[in-house]
């Protein structure tokens, strides 16, 4: 009995075995775990790398910007310098003709994209205004100053080149604004070039917003101290700019995959942020403010991403990168799961083959009791039988006994015989 017991018994553990394998094991779902980790880890590091990398264009696109701007007037101011140079270095300073050649020399149109023309401003003494205005009448009869203003000086537009897309300003007096003449003035007073704040130019017919970029001139070369440069000053050499004409000329709009917007002190200087323009992005990728201190006055720079930034700097490699790894998980998943269900055909296979294991050694444990119980019982009838078989056994070889003891002289031989057996 007990060996095929044995047998049953390990066929059952082995059926419990195939059931613990018919599912996914624990090592399966740690190999697709650590493969999703892997999966975003790699995803997460590509994406930001690409973001580093946008991130740097961007910024390399608005300080390019920056630097245009400060480099392109830094070039027009020593424009301005060299005006300073040509008039000094004529005795008597320059006239109409004069400036004229040195302007065509300099040639601003291909030199100095952006630049409205370049100019000379003399300071004029109402007791030296006759003087100054008979001089120039000279070469120029038509030449006045304007507008008309009451201020105890006058700084007029003597010459600018080119004068016919700038005729409208020779003569204007900068004394009569508030914003040229400031800027006049603390050019005089620092000895460096200064731009004024923005204003409009009398010969943009657009009336779009612009500035003056001033330097100034003495008697002597190098005054030393704010008195002194009062007392020298002689005039400014100056150039207007049109802010729109001077983004054109520096920015290179097209070759740009950022847009800005130029204010100063509110007052907005130059704007690309243009809803209509097809290039602009409503929710541009990267956005960034810088000021700038441009020749006494600040200037806020909004510089945004354009579409064409967005086009360019698309990047597909993290969203690849992250379907490829779900892809694989997929796949690994697939593989484990065809593995289990594998392993659950088998394990039907086995049963059906094995046969009920359970129920047979079920009904084997149960025969088992009853033949116990059975043996029991026979033990105990058993007992029973031979306790009463016993007794009367002994009454009888008891009286036998007697028999012998008390009769035996009174039987013959055949009878003690008999008795003994």
């Amino acid at each position: 009995m007990n060996h095929p017991n044995r047998q049953l018994e390990k066929l059952l553990r082995e059926e419990e075995a195939l059931q613990k394998h018919g599912g996914l094991h624990w090592w399966h779902w740690l190999i697709i775990f650590l493969s999703l980790l892997l999966t975003f880890g790699a995803w997460y590091f590509t994406k930001k790398q690409v973001e580093e990398k946008v991130t740097l264009q961007f910024e390399r696109q608005a300080d390019h910007i920056v630097d245009l701007v400060k480099e392109r007037t830094s070039k027009y101011e020593d424009a301005l310098w060299s005006g300073v140079a040509a008039i000094r270095s004529q005795s008597h300073g320059v006239d109409y003709k004069e400036w004229k050649n040195f302007s065509e020399t300099l040639r601003i149109d291909e030199r100095y994209p952006g630049i409205n023309g370049i100019g000379v401003i003399y300071h004029v003494l109402p007791e030296n205004l006759e003087t100054y205005l008979a001089q120039e009448r000279e070469l120029r009869p038509d030449f006045k100053i304007h507008p008309t203003q009451d201020r105890k000086e006058y700084l007029p537009i003597t010459y600018i080149e080119p004068a016919e897309i700038n005729r409208q300003a020779i003569g204007l007096d900068m004394a009569h604004e508030k914003n040229r003449y400031s800027a006049a003035l603390k050019s005089r007073d620092t000895g460096t070039a200064q731009i004024t704040a923005p204003i409009v130019l009398v010969q943009d017919s657009e009336k779009t917003p612009g500035f003056l970029f001033y330097v100034p001139f003495y008697k002597e070369l190098f005054p030393s101290s704010i008195k002194e440069r009062q007392e020298q000053f002689v005039g400014l050499v100056y150039a207007p700019f049109i802010t729109k004409k001077l983004m054109a000329g520096v920015l290179e709009k097209e070759r740009r995959q950022v847009a800005v917007k130029i204010t100063d002190a509110g007052t907005v200087l130059y704007n690309e942020h243009i809803y209509e323009d097809p290039d602009y992005d409503e929710e541009a990728l990267f956005k960034k403010k810088i000021q700038i201190d441009l020749y006494g006055r600040t200037w806020d720079l909004d510089i945004k991403a354009k579409k064409s930034f967005r086009i360019a700097n698309q990047n597909n490699q993290p969203r690849i990168i992250l379907m490829s790894g779900i892809v694989i998980d997929i796949l690994l998943f697939s593989i484990f799961f065809l593995l289990s269900q594998s392993n659950k055909r088998a394990l039907f296979f086995a049963n059906k083959m094995t046969g009920n294991y359970k129920e047979q050694l079920k009904n084997i444990k149960k025969a088992e009791k009853e033949i116990l119980r059975s043996n029991m019982e026979l033990e105990k009838f058993a007992y029973l039988a031979s306790h009463d078989l016993q007794e009367p056994l002994r009454m009888v070889n008891s009286f036998t006994e007697i028999f012998k003891e008390e009769y035996s002289d009174k039987f013959d031989d055949q009878a003690v015989f008999y008795m003994n057996h």
